[in-house]
């Protein structure tokens, strides 16, 4: 199928705004990180831990590394960084007690969700400006667009590149 020039251009556009938006977030994810005297990695561990946790599968330690792509010693050493700082705990699972758990503290939520405020409140004013069904679309493409990213870093053998290997590296 060809494609119009018009819709090589939309195409190119949306392209653009999307790693735009990537920069952008990583670069406000930096700017939490430095603020609280944390790696790229941590931010990345912090995150999956508390989305696993909202989604009722709590993360162990093995799960963890699997999810950033660590070896075991490496996310050991990032566990034991983010526990000393008081940003989380470990814990006996409850389902199983031979297992651990790793849970956010309270104080680790409240200053993540005290920064990101600010983002919340104009990410809701831009949402506001489109309808549901619009909105709908929106969260489709997207879906879709991180799946497909995900994917080709499965493919290109993102597990095996340097940066994931030291969670100290900054990405």
């Amino acid at each position: 199928m060809s494609r119009s020039q018009t819709e090589l251009r939309d195409r190119e556009s949306v392209a653009g705004l999307l790693r735009r938006f990537a920069e952008e977030s990583a670069r406000l994810t930096a700017v939490f990180g430095d603020t609280h005297g944390l790696y790229t990695r941590d931010l990345a561990a912090l995150a999956a831990i508390a989305e696993a946790a909202q989604a009722g599968r709590p993360l162990g330690p093995a799960r963890l590394a699997e999810a950033l792509h660590l070896s075991p010693s490496a996310t050991t050493t990032l566990i034991d960084r983010l526990e000393t700082a008081g940003h989380l705990v470990r814990r006996p699972d409850p389902r199983d007690r031979r297992r651990t758990v790793l849970e956010m503290q309270p104080q680790a939520l409240e200053v993540a969700s005290a920064f990101f405020e600010p983002l919340s409140v104009a990410l809701d004013e831009v949402m506001d400006q489109y309808s549901a069904e619009q909105l709908r679309v929106v969260a489709a493409f997207l879906d879709e667009a991180v799946q497909a990213t995900t994917n080709t870093a499965h493919a290109l053998g993102s597990a095996d590149h340097p940066t994931t290997k030291d969670p100290d590296r900054p990405v």
